[in-house]
């Protein structure tokens, strides 16, 4: 009877401490979970400030990209809004002069930042006047809106219009430079350098083949 009560008392005491094990080790477990928890967050936390500055630094980049292009734009706008105008004072044709008119008012357009109005101005233009004087300028112009507004295929199906459609055009060099730039701010600079030598080859005294020259050793400079 003594060594009953003597087995029993023992196995009372044993039990508790079993509980007591059991929930130590549910403990640690949930410590480990927290713990890996932790480093996990540790981890997504570097990694959003890493792609958060990537993207900062990208912006900063696209943004001087575009205030370049800005600026360049206005001064070829300026310079052909004051060719057109002289050009205006000596034209009699009827149908030459409309379409001349269009075509100022949507440079003019442009150059105020009108965006939507002067690609509609363009088009009207392109529609009005398909083989017109200035149908390929506004083929181009109309490329420079889309490209300012990071719209980027239409901006290349506008580009490869004259390069295809107005080959012996004055602004075909300017086309395939700006093809250019256009792959090279999609990173596509294997196709951004195919672009810039040819314009460098093919048009090699032009305004465009010397934008082409300083492109193409920026391209590459960032590719190695």
């Amino acid at each position: 009877m003594k060594k009953s009560l003597i087995l029993f008392f023992l196995l009372f005491l044993a039990f508790p401490l079993q509980i007591y094990s059991e929930e130590e080790e549910s403990l640690d477990l949930i410590y480990q979970k927290i713990r890996y928890l932790e480093q996990e967050i540790a981890t997504l936390r570097n990694f959003i400030e890493e792609n958060s500055y990537l993207i900062e630094r990208y912006q900063e980049i696209q943004q001087q990209r575009y205030l370049d292009l800005d600026k360049r734009l206005h001064n070829i706008l300026t310079g052909e809004l004051e060719e057109l105008s002289e050009q205006s004072m000596s034209l009699n044709d009827i149908n030459s002069s409309d379409e001349l008119g269009l075509y100022k008012e949507a440079l003019e357009l442009f150059d105020v930042s009108r965006y939507s109005e002067a690609l509609e101005t363009f088009r009207n233009l392109i529609v009005s006047f398909p083989e017109g004087i200035y149908s390929a300028d506004a083929y181009f112009w109309s490329g420079e809106l889309y490209l300012v507004q990071e719209q980027f295929e239409d901006a290349r199906e506008n580009y490869l219009v004259v390069v295809e459609k107005f080959k012996e055009h004055s602004r075909v060099a300017d086309c395939l430079y700006k093809l250019g730039v256009l792959e090279h701010i999609l990173m596509n600079n294997e196709i951004a350098n195919s672009y810039f030598t040819k314009v460098i080859t093919e048009f090699p005294d032009t305004g465009a083949a010397e934008l082409a020259k300083k492109s193409m050793k920026t391209s590459i400079q960032e590719s190695n």
